[in-house]
């Protein structure tokens, strides 16, 4: 396994290229921009521009739960192949996949993680940000969920924090997990994300920027979410 310190950055532009391309060989239609970044053996990567025609139909029509099934069942494909190249370009193997989309802004953000890997290397995150973001993300759990056992900030790269929440799930989402219910999660999770969207004016000063995405994830079989800041 290539050490985190030392890997090229050529093999994340390669990365970046041939995951673009194995995206236009399933939905027809490569993404415009794709940013690779590597943190602690997981894949972070950064997607704009891919609605094909045919999701955009969808889309206008409102027809967002069958998008969202249609692009996560062939999303798991892409994730099988590219999760073998990746293996193959850093040495490190990943079995876990998630992604979430903001089909409005034409934006999405994926993440390939080994299960192995659960901590994260520590980065160097201003005090300043790293107080007032914590305050926020308890604030708003607070205010419409449940507050986690544990919340850790990582500083991805200059333009995206990542904030992981341990514990963040209440009973019933553990019971309809269990179920296969996964269509109901996916609406509590979009209600939980949009309460962070309207909040983003208190996020963007904290970044004392402008916080262009938000992202939330969920890893219901381990009981954790991540929420990525995408910053201008």
């Amino acid at each position: 396994m290539k050490n985190v310190d030392n890997y090229y950055q050529e093999d994340l532009l390669l990365l970046s290229s041939t995951l673009s391309k194995l995206l236009k060989q399933r939905f027809g239609k490569g993404p415009e921009t794709c940013y690779v970044t590597l943190h602690s053996n997981r894949l972070v990567i950064f997607i704009k521009k891919y609605i094909t025609p045919a999701e955009a139909v969808l889309l206008k029509n409102n027809n967002v739960s069958l998008l969202q099934k249609f692009r996560s069942a062939v999303m798991e494909e892409v994730f099988t192949e590219f999760g073998k190249e990746a293996h193959d370009c850093l040495g490190i193997s990943f079995d876990s996949y998630y992604d979430d989309w903001n089909f409005k802004r034409n934006t999405g953000i994926m993440i390939l993680e080994n299960s192995g890997s659960k901590e994260w290397l520590e980065t160097t995150v201003p005090p300043t940000i790293r107080e007032n973001l914590f305050n926020g993300i308890i604030s708003v759990s607070e205010e419409i969920y449940k507050v986690p056992s544990r919340v850790e900030i990582i500083r991805m790269n200059q333009n995206m924090y990542a904030v992981e929440c341990r514990e963040p799930l209440i009973q019933i989402e553990k019971v309809l997990y269990r179920k296969g219910h996964i269509e109901l999660l996916q609406e509590r999770s979009n209600d939980i994300k949009n309460s962070f969207i309207k909040q983003k004016e208190v996020f963007e000063s904290i970044f004392t920027t402008v916080v262009e995405d938000i992202f939330m994830i969920w890893d219901y079989k381990n009981d954790r979410s991540y929420i990525f800041f995408y910053l201008q």
